[in-house]
């Protein structure tokens, strides 16, 4: 290449980083042949120049979510209990299995965990079905009830007895049946949220809200993502400390609706003992939506654009090596071409 048109092809720096950082805009570059859409060179005879050495490796790209940590939505808690609020559990409070969930006419209102609600006063003999295999369930994690399969379950002796022994407990009087204003049913351990309440108002109602008990990262998804990043996807979580913990994407979906409408996506935390005293607080989420594994990496600075259409890596010599590109993430581009190979040094715009 004579010395004329080498000057005349070089597009050093500027234009080079301009175009991979158009190619990189749409997220997720498939390898194309150099000569599309390439960039205007700009002449600049004057770039003062470093060495960069080509790399092989693992290159990925990876989606950037704002977020907030806690416990995810709350949701109404259904009291059946007739009669007056005499006492309200406190806002984060734990409403597990067998805790108190408020007590009314100074009487303790337990909850039972259970994907069925307790629809009808269990008080006769020989009773089966769903809700009969809840109570019974909840009475064996509880110690009062021999475990055995739940579905089997059915109002014997030796389920009353249980009854008798769990309410003796809770020191309410011993009857050996349980109906549904008896107790708080929830489908998993619960914290309270916001206690809408009061002392001295009708039990019967929603009092309160409750979410789970796992802390959670809610984030949204940056329109360019949205098609990118899926349900169980690992993510980082960086918190408000600094500290990083792995992740997963829990489910991804649209919140709002028309032009306030965004994509968010729920990760799950898989160490919650390092959020533990974190109740609430801004976290950023990353996400690799994309990798390409064992390929040729450049940095994007050392692209040349070509007059002529293309892009080339320049060596040490001067020479220039025609490339293809790929996936730009990063600051880093994936590069294939003729005499391109590791370790090998190129000249790159600093």
């Amino acid at each position: 290449m004579s010395r004329d048109r080498r000057r005349r092809t070089f597009a050093i720096a500027a234009a080079a980083v301009g175009a991979a950082l158009l190619l990189a805009a749409g997220g997720m570059v498939a390898v194309t042949s150099a000569t599309e859409q390439s960039p205007k060179p700009a002449l600049s005879p004057h770039v003062e120049r470093a060495t960069a050495v080509i790399e092989r490796g693992d290159l990925s790209l990876t989606a950037t979510l704002d977020g907030s940590i806690g416990f995810g939505a709350a949701e109404p808690v259904s009291v059946k209990a007739k009669g007056t609020i005499t006492w309200l559990p406190a806002p984060g409070s734990d409403l597990g299995r067998g805790a108190t969930a408020l007590r009314v006419d100074d009487r303790p209102v337990p909850v039972l965990i259970g994907k069925t609600a307790l629809y009808r006063p269990l008080t006769s003999w020989g009773m089966t079905g769903a809700d009969v295999s809840m109570v019974a369930e909840n009475l064996m994690e509880l110690g009062y009830l021999r475990r055995a399969d739940p579905k089997d379950a059915r109002t014997n002796g030796a389920f009353r007895t249980a009854v008798r022994a769990w309410q003796t407990s809770l020191g309410l009087e011993r009857t050996g049946d349980i109906a549904p204003t008896d107790v708080v049913v929830l489908t998993a351990d619960s914290r309270v949220a916001k206690v809408t309440a009061r002392l001295g108002d009708a039990a019967t109602g929603t009092p309160f809200t409750a979410s789970t008990t796992t802390r959670i990262v809610e984030a949204a998804v940056p329109a360019g993502d949205a098609g990118l990043v899926g349900a169980g996807a690992a993510a980082e979580i960086e918190l408000p400390d600094g500290r990083v913990l792995k992740g997963t994407i829990r489910d991804v979906g649209t919140a709002g609706e028309g032009a306030q409408s965004q994509v968010r996506a729920t990760v799950e935390i898989a160490d919650q003992k390092a959020v533990a005293d974190l109740d609430a607080g801004a976290v950023v989420v990353r996400v690799v939506t994309k990798t390409v594994t064992d390929v040729l990496i450049a940095p994007v600075p050392a692209l040349i654009a070509l007059a002529e259409g293309g892009y080339a890596l320049q060596d040490e010599s001067g020479r220039l090596h025609a490339v293809t590109i790929g996936l730009i993430a990063d600051g880093r581009v994936e590069v294939a071409g003729d005499g391109i190979t590791a370790d090998m040094t190129v000249v790159t715009a600093r």
